[in-house]
């Protein structure tokens, strides 16, 4: 049985974090991927030579050979070929050991690099093919391709820079690796072991039991910049050459608001070269900056140390009645656990973590602070019920077990605006389950609730024989400045 959960780099080569800040490294979680990607429009701003140099280089002299191949003019066997070599230097494909970053978005992206294969390959290259005969020569167009093609999101893309630079990500690991045993005096040695037929030497993940590649801070990104459209308009106004530009091609850029006018400044950007270059050097502007690990925007690292702060000063007791039949012993652990959690929340301040600059960080930081702080309850305990998660790096859904008998646990914030839906769904599958499962879902309010939480109130009184077994709690997560509570209780 685990009794630890977010095991960091750090943590388990006894390495001081301070270490890897000063050096510009980041400290991943070895047994849960971090929902960041390498950029690659960030390898050439990088302070570490291996990519300001070396991948950067990589990456553009890649792609310089694919646009070259594509705009190639010859007999159509000739072009024929061209393309074929095209998609051969443009495909990936899936690289054993590349799943080392402990960076991904999917659930199975611990194991190895997806990469892009031949269809999404030749998509892509139709894609690119149409850009370059527009005129564009800009290798970095390629960087574009999640925004332009479904199917080709930011961690493909990254695992695709991965696959490109690889030589220089095993150069920055051997190098690190060597300073962390000179200075940090790490006992656990690397092993000799080889990725894309390079031989190099590597620390293991105690977790996956692979090859472990470390990364530096200042070339990952969270979400891809066009996921917030609106910034779009604030980068060109920073440039007066390129918002000259932008005004002359593609001025829709300063009054995009909506996911529709997001659609038809890439539609415009698909018309011509000019449109397609302004597009471009605005999305070059954007991505200078690094995802901020200080300020942790997102809470992608900070529930660990929070929850091992919360939970070191308040401590909890929990009576394991080993007279209950087995089920009802898993649900007293679980009850317990949520209802310290809602103290945590409402009474002792945890509910400031939830937020940075008063606006609330992303659903899946509530949800892994509760399973970091679900684990430390139940090893101070000793008990033999622990929780388990298939989180992978998408939404966290976890369960406690002891044998065959669990309960499940969802925590929502009132940010997601599915919370009705989700419950409604839950009650659905216990309609139509064989088994007689029970769960607990957990809505944290920081704002904007509505009447989410009265028709959720009301599904459940429509199906009371269900809704017992499928128990709703409301956490009042808002910052105030009084301690007043919700009138409303979902326990």
């Amino acid at each position: 049985m685990r009794n630890r959960f977010g095991v960091s780099f750090s943590d388990h080569f006894a390495i001081d974090p301070k270490w890897l800040e000063r050096n510009g490294v980041f400290d991943p979680t070895l047994d849960l991927d971090s929902p960041l990607f390498i950029d690659p429009f960030l390898l050439h701003y990088s302070v570490h030579p291996e990519f300001s140099d070396n991948a950067s280089s990589e990456y553009e002299a890649r792609f310089t050979q694919i646009c070259g191949l594509l705009l190639a003019k010859g007999t159509p066997d000739e072009d024929q070929k061209a393309y074929y070599s095209a998609l051969q230097l443009f495909k990936t494909g899936e690289v054993k050991g590349l799943g080392g970053t402990c960076l991904g978005y999917g659930k199975s992206s611990t194991a190895s690099g997806r990469g892009i294969g031949v269809k999404l390959a030749k998509k892509a290259l139709d894609w690119a093919r149409t850009v370059v005969n527009m005129g564009v020569k800009d290798p970095e167009l390629f960087s574009t391709l999640s925004l332009f093609e479904d199917g080709i999101g930011a961690d493909r893309i990254s695992d695709m820079v991965a696959s490109i630079t690889v030589k220089s990500i095993i150069a920055f690991n051997e190098r690190i690796i060597d300073s962390l045993i000179e200075e940090q005096k790490i006992v656990e040695r690397p092993v000799t072991t080889s990725i894309s037929g390079i031989k190099c030497r590597l620390l293991v993940n105690p977790f996956s039991k692979t090859p472990l590649l470390l990364l530096p801070v200042d070339i990952l990104k969270h979400l891809p910049v066009m996921s917030d459209a609106t910034s779009l308009s604030e980068a060109a106004e920073t440039d007066n050459d390129v918002r000259q530009r932008v005004n002359a091609h593609i001025g829709e850029i300063f009054k995009i608001r909506t996911k529709a006018e997001k659609e038809a400044i890439k539609q415009r950007a698909m018309e011509d070269a000019q449109a397609f270059q302004a597009l471009l050097d605005v999305l070059k502007i954007l991505e200078k900056t690094p995802y901020n690990m200080a300020t942790d925007p997102q809470g992608l690292m900070q529930w660990k140390p929070n929850a091992q702060t919360f939970s070191n000063l308040y401590k909890l007791k929990i009576e394991d009645d080993e007279s209950l039949p087995e089920i009802d012993r898993v649900e007293h652990v679980v009850e317990a656990i949520i209802d310290q959690f809602k103290k945590l929340v409402e009474q002792n301040r945890l509910n400031r973590t939830f937020y940075v600059d008063e606006n609330p960080r992303h659903e899946r930081y509530a949800q892994l602070l509760f399973l970091a702080i679900a684990f430390a309850y139940c090893d101070a305990n000793g008990l033999d019920i622990s929780p388990e998660s298939d989180a992978g790096a998408g939404p966290v859904d976890f369960k406690f077990s002891r044998g065959k008998e669990k309960v499940l646990v969802e925590i929502k914030l009132s940010t997601n605006k599915k919370i009705v839906h989700g419950y409604k769904e839950q009650l659905n599958a216990y309609e139509l389950a064989e088994s007689t499962f029970r769960s607990h879902y957990v809505v944290i309010n920081v704002g904007s609730i509505g009447n989410m939480w009265k028709s959720l109130l009301r599904l459940m009184a429509d199906k009371p024989k269900i809704s017992k077994y499928r128990r709703a709690h409301l956490i009042d997560g808002r910052l105030r400045a009084s301690a007043s509570k919700l009138t409303l209780s979902g326990d």
